[in-house]
């Protein structure tokens, strides 16, 4: 049914103008023209599946920003946690200086024979909480600049979901306008088929064919008077039969016009 349908457009398209050249010419165009609009159509195609991905794509990153602001923000509660327990603990070591300087007082007081153990360990032990409280005060300085940094990841976190979230609008609007874009070239490609009488399928067809006989014609030229009539003629007469009768054998008036 297709390849009936074919033949009877290529008539038409022939008796057109009265001029094959001319309706050569329209089969052509008509076949270029289907060709751009088949291009156009898998174009706004691939551009609607990729925004579709964009927004699917942009939808995952959302998400796992979403997680690491949460794991950032958990990890700055446990910073913040940690820096009132080293507070406590550089406090326990200055109540320990205090208590050792007492105790060195005390024995100081009691004299050179009964005071001076107390003094010495009183004296170690005001060596070690000075070493305690430094230990702890840069400790407290580490997670300061921990707890600094991560409000800098944070802050970059957000500015992440903010792009993410426009790269989602702009896909969205790409995907709407490659939507409309597809609608329109349906559109276009139905009041084609009205205008032009033709579809793709046999547009293209049929211009392939043109271009696939203008092959042929050239060919035949560049053997013209290197090679023997008969020697051409028997090498083509099993595919020129077939293609007559395809051509001629359901439109007889057409045979005796050519005739």
């Amino acid at each position: 049914m297709a390849e009936r349908q074919t033949k009877n457009r290529f008539f038409r398209l022939w008796r057109r103008g009265g001029e094959s050249k001319g309706a050569a010419r329209s089969i052509t165009e008509e076949g270029a023209l289907w060709a751009a609009h088949g291009r156009a159509q898998e174009s706004t195609t691939q551009a609607s599946d990729a925004a579709e991905r964009a927004v699917a794509s942009t939808a995952k990153q959302r998400a796992t920003l979403d997680a690491g602001t949460d794991e950032a923000r958990a990890l700055f509660t446990r910073i913040e946690e940690l820096q009132r327990q080293i507070a406590r603990l550089g406090d326990a070591f200055e109540r320990l200086n205090v208590v050792a300087l007492n105790a060195g007082l005390e024995g100081a007081r009691l004299g050179e024979a009964s005071g001076k153990p107390l003094s010495l360990v009183a004296e170690e032990v005001r060596a070690q909480g000075e070493r305690g409280g430094e230990a702890a005060r840069e400790i407290a300085r580490t997670l300061g600049d921990c707890s600094r940094e991560l409000g800098a990841v944070g802050t970059r976190f957000d500015d992440a979901r903010g792009h993410g979230a426009d790269v989602t609008q702009h896909a969205s609007v790409a995907a709407a306008a490659a939507a409309e874009a597809s609608r329109a070239l349906g559109d276009l490609g139905e009041r084609l088929r009205r205008a032009t009488g033709s579809d793709p399928e046999t547009a293209q067809a049929i211009a392939q064919a043109t271009e696939h006989a203008r092959a042929l014609v050239s060919a035949l030229g560049a053997l013209s008077g290197r090679v023997p009539r008969a020697l051409l003629t028997n090498a083509l007469k099993p595919m020129l039969e077939p293609l007559v009768r395809s051509l001629f054998d359901e439109e007889p008036d057409s045979v005796e016009d050519k005739e």
